[in-house]
C-alpha cells in the first residue's frame, strides 16, 4: 500500500481558491501518490480521537485513461467527506489516505473504479465512539458529474450558508447528506460506502512540546500572521482587521514592558500598520520577540511578505497563522515559503478552517531534506491544526494560548493543556510530537548559552567576536537578520582555535539570500571559538542578531 497524494481535481483547483469496453485491469498499489506522511506519526487534541476509517469505493469519471487521472478521481471522490464529516464534527485528513485493490473497467467513454482506502479522522469526541459510519459518496466526479450533483442536490443538502455561496467547485466542504430534506439517490447518483471505524494507536496524550529546543538559544521567536476577512479591506470592519486589532491590544496587556518598533502603536492599528515588533525581557530574564504581520491572503501575497518571511522563518521557533485556509490554498501557499534551518525545531500552528484536513507534506518534505536524521520531516517540526472551522473572533485567545504556555516561567503545559484554552469548536490538534523528549518534571538540562550578539556592518565592514574556552562538545552559531531592520545580507564565519580568514573556508552556510546563516561545528578539545560577521551587501547596512548555543 502506499499513501494518497492529495491532487484535486480540475472541479477542485477553483474551490481551494475558498473558504468502450475492455477487460478488468487491476492496477499496483505503488501506481498511486507519492505522499510521505509516516504512518506512525502521532496525534494528541484535547478534543478529539483519532479514528482509522475504512471502506470500498467507486467512481466513475471520463477522465481515467492513465493512473494519474485516477487518482485524480479518487481524491475528487474522497474531498466530499469534508462537509459530511464537518456535520459529525470531525473531518478526514486527506493526504493520510492509503489507497489499495484499485481495479477499474471502461466502458462507453467513462472509467469505473474501485478501490479499498484506509484514511484518519480527527473525530471531535473522547467518548462514545462509533464502530461504523454510512457515507454518501457523489458517483460521477468529473466536471459533468459534479455539476449534475450539485444542480440537484446542493439546495437541499448543504450546510448553514447561504445557497448563493454554495458553488459546483466548493460543494464538497458544504456538502451535508444527513440535512433535513436531503434525499439522495444512490442507485444513480451516489454510493453507500460504510466505513469500518477502530480507534487509532497513534493517539498519544499529555505530550509536551520541546520547550528545551524553542529556548536552547536562549531567545524565544515568535511569527504571527493574522489574515484579513475580506481582501483589501482596511477597516475594522473587517473580522480579520478586528482579530488583528484584538491580538495587539491583548499582547500589550499581556506584556507591558514590551518595546514595539513601530514605536508609537495607535489601540487599534487597523490597517495602517501590518508589521510589529515586540521585544519583551521576561520575569526570569529570557528573552523573547514577536513579529505580527497582518495580510491581505497568503495565496496572493507578494514579494514584501514572502522577504519579510523568509528573513524571519529560520529564527522563529513559533510560527501561527490566523485566518482563512482558503480551503487549503492559504496554508499550502505558507507552507512553500520561508526557510529553514537544519535541527532547528519549530511549531506551526495553523489556524483556519479544517486545516486538518488541507494539511500535506509539503512542509515535512522540505525540512526532511535539510536533516539527515529525519526522513520523515517531523522530527524538528510540530504541527497544530485545527479539525473543524476557527472563528476569528477566537484567533487573538488562539494565538496568546500558544504564546502564554512558551512564555511561562517554567513552561510545564501539554499540548492538551495549551488546547484547552482555545476554543473547544475548533477541535485543535498536534501531529508530529511523537518524538517529543522535554519532560515537565525533568525537563532537559540547559546547555551552553553564551553569544547573543546584536550590530549592524556595512559592505565589507568586519566585525570579530571570540568566545571564553568552551569545552568539547557541538555547538550551534547562527546569524539572523536583526527583525526590527529589514533587509541587508551578512556573513558569519566560525572558526576554532584561531580567527577565521576571509574566504570561503570557514563561512557558515546561507539558506536565503540574506543574513541567515547557521554552522554546526565540534570542538574536539577545551578551545576557544572565534567569528567574524562581514557585511556583503553593496550601500546597506546589514543588521544583524548572533547567537551561539551548545547542543547535545
Amino acid at each position: 500500500m502506499k499513501l494518497l497524494a492529495l491532487i484535486p481535481s480540475v472541479a477542485l483547483v477553483s474551490a481551494l481558491g475558498c473558504s468502450g469496453g475492455g477487460g478488468e485491469d487491476v492496477e499496483s498499489a505503488q501506481d498511486y501518490g507519492d505522499g510521505t506522511w509516516s504512518q506512525d506519526e502521532a496525534f494528541s487534541s484535547d478534543v478529539a480521537t483519532l479514528l482509522d476509517f475504512t471502506f470500498s469505493g467507486t467512481v466513475i469519471t471520463s477522465a481515467g485513461s492513465t493512473s494519474t487521472a485516477r487518482t485524480t478521481a479518487i481524491n475528487a471522490q474522497l474531498f466530499y467527506l469534508v462537509g459530511q464529516l464537518n456535520a459529525r464534527t470531525g473531518v478526514a485528513m486527506l493526504n493520510k489516505a492509503v489507497i489499495s485493490n484499485v481495479t477499474y473497467t471502461s466502458s462507453g467513454g467513462l472509467y469505473t473504479i474501485r478501490y479499498s482506502v484506509s484514511i484518519p479522522v480527527a473525530w471531535g469526541r473522547k467518548t462514545s465512539l462509533p464502530t461504523t459510519l454510512a457515507l454518501k459518496l457523489p458517483r460521477r466526479v468529473d466536471s459533468t458529474g459534479i455539476s449534475a450533483f450539485h444542480s440537484k442536490y446542493a439546495a437541499t443538502c448543504h450546510d448553514s450558508y447561504p445557497l448563493s455561496a454554495v458553488l459546483t467547485s466548493n460543494f464538497w466542504y458544504h456538502y451535508r447528506p444527513a440535512a433535513t430534506g436531503c434525499s439522495i439517490d444512490t442507485v444513480t447518483d451516489a454510493v453507500d460506502a460504510t466505513a469500518t471505524i477502530a480507534t487509532s494507536a497513534l493517539n498519544t496524550y499529555s505530550k509536551l512540546p520541546e520547550y528545551h529546543k524553542a529556548w536552547e538559544d536562549g531567545v524565544l521567536k515568535a511569527v504571527a500572521i493574522f489574515g484579513k476577512y475580506e481582501s483589501g479591506a482596511t477597516a475594522s470592519s473587517d473580522a480579520g482587521i478586528t482579530a488583528w486589532n484584538a491580538f495587539i491590544s491583548a499582547f500589550r496587556t499581556a506584556y507591558p514592558s514590551a518595546a514595539t518598533t513601530p514605536e508609537a502603536i495607535p489601540g487599534g492599528p487597523n490597517a495602517s500598520i501590518n508589521d510589529v515588533t515586540f521585544k519583551v525581557t521576561l520575569a526570569n530574564g529570557k528573552k523573547f520577540e514577536l513579529v505580527a504581520l497582518l495580510v491581505d491572503e497568503l495565496k496572493s501575497e507578494g514579494s514584501t511578505f514572502k522577504n519579510r518571511y523568509a528573513e524571519l522563518s529560520p529564527d522563529a521557533d513559533l510560527i501561527m497563522y490566523n485566518g482563512h485556509a482558503g480551503l487549503g490554498s492559504n496554508t499550502s501557499a505558507l507552507s512553500n515559503l520561508g526557510n529553514f534551518f537544519p535541527k532547528k525545531w519549530q511549531l506551526f500552528f495553523y489556524n483556519g478552517c479544517d486545516t486538518s484536513a488541507y494539511q500535506d507534506t509539503t512542509l515535512a518534505t522540505r525540512r526532511a531534506a535539510l536533516n539527515a536524521d529525519d526522513a520523515s520531516g517531523t522530527k524538528y517540526m510540530d504541527m497544530v491544526t485545527n479539525a473543524m472551522p476557527a472563528f476569528f473572533d477566537y484567533m487573538d485567545n488562539a494565538a496568546l494560548a500558544m504564546i502564554s504556555a512558551f512564555t511561562a516561567t517554567t513552561p510545564t503545559k501539554t499540548y492538551n493543556q495549551i488546547f484547552s484554552g482555545i476554543s473547544t469548536t475548533q477541535v485543535v490538534n498536534v501531529t508530529g510530537e511523537e518524538d517529543n523528549a522535554y519532560s515537565a518534571s525533568s525537563p532537559p538540562a540547559a546547555v551552553w548559552q553564551g553569544v547573543n550578539e546584536s550590530g549592524s556592518v556595512g559592505y565589507k565592514e568586519m566585525k570579530s567576536y571570540e568566545t571564553a574556552v568552551l569545552p568539547a562538545g557541538k555547538y550551534i552559531f547562527t546569524l539572523a537578520p536583526n527583525t526590527t531592520s529589514v533587509g541587508g545580507d551578512a556573513d558569519l564565519r566560525v572558526r576554532v582555535g584561531a580567527a577565521p580568514d576571509t574566504t570561503q573556508t570557514h563561512k557558515c552556510k546561507s539558506y536565503v539570500y540574506n543574513s541567515n546563516e547557521l554552522c554546526e561545528i565540534t570542538v574536539a578539545t577545551a578551545s576557544k571559538v572565534y567569528m567574524t560577521v562581514t557585511g556583503d551587501k553593496r550601500s546597506v547596512s546589514s543588521a544583524y542578531v548572533m547567537k551561539a548555543f551548545g547542543v547535545k
